[in-house]
């Protein structure tokens, strides 16, 4: 009984992941400069602006987290889009491996020919070909909250504590839980009917399952980070959280911070 259930689970993740993979490579060749980053215009996006985005972002993701960068870094990215990041990630450090779940996005993002950048389709929740404790960063940036599962959720946060260095870090935002939550039903209908009948020529499928995602609550996301040195960091309408990785050696206890900063 328990390896059918078992199977039963890993073929409902295999659909789900499927489907999440069709509806982005669909939003990859309908607009995807927008589906990155929907602050901008869906029509006639600057992409001056999108791009410099990027470092704006960056500076401010360093700040937060206190990653300071070195020449000798081996970084993870969860979720590259079209590389808005990893162009500005990829001068600081030694070698960036970029994970996206659309191929066109990864065509987009291979076009800036960064030499020491190596991208590759996700396929699941895996990390796989990285080894065990070989990165200094693994990094997923307005990424999560748009996983299909907690359960999804659960098993990137282990992939991301397996390739982790002891004393390296790990990073992800995700949108918080509030009163939207139990309206969702409604509002998903509500963006349904728009779509249909109201809108022409602008973004589609924001009803869709794929793009509203997860909302865990901060303290189970806390309970999965290691103890020691981590925190939930609130800035504008996002978490950013942050954990080390210690070595066995380290006698950690546990710290929890939370602070304010502004996210462009």
């Amino acid at each position: 009984m328990r390896d059918q259930i078992e199977e039963a689970r890993f073929k409902a993740f295999e659909a789900s992941f499927d489907k999440s993979r069709a509806f982005w490579e669909g939003k990859a060749a309908e607009n995807p400069f927008w589906y990155v980053s929907s602050f901008g215009p869906y029509a006639h996006r600057n992409l001056g602006e999108f791009w410099q985005s990027g470092h704006s972002i960056w500076q401010t993701l360093k700040e937060a987290s206190k990653y300071h960068p070195r020449r000798s870094d081996v970084v993870v990215e969860i979720g590259c889009g079209v590389g808005r990041l990893t162009r500005m990630i990829s001068p600081e450090v030694g070698w960036v491996s970029s994970f996206d779940i659309s191929e066109k996005m990864l065509e987009l993002a291979r076009m800036h020919r960064l030499s020491n950048v190596t991208f590759y389709r996700a396929e699941g929740d895996s990390l796989l070909p990285l080894a065990d404790a070989t990165a200094d960063l693994v990094l997923a940036y307005c990424v999560f909250h748009h996983l299909p599962s907690i359960q999804a959720f659960e098993r990137y946060v282990k992939e991301m504590l397996r390739v982790v260095r002891p004393g390296g870090m790990v990073a992800f935002t995700l949108t918080p839980r509030d009163w939207r939550v139990f309206l969702e039903p409604l509002l998903r209908l509500r963006r349904l009917v728009k779509e249909t009948l109201l809108v022409s020529g602008g973004p589609s499928g924001l009803y869709r399952r794929e793009w509203i995602g997860i909302r865990p609550q901060k303290r189970t996301v806390m309970r999965l980070l290691p103890e020691g040195e981590r925190k939930a960091v609130m800035h504008g309408d996002n978490w950013l959280f942050v954990a080390r990785r210690h070595s066995a050696a380290h006698e950690a206890t546990g710290c929890e911070v939370r602070e304010k900063v502004h996210f462009i």
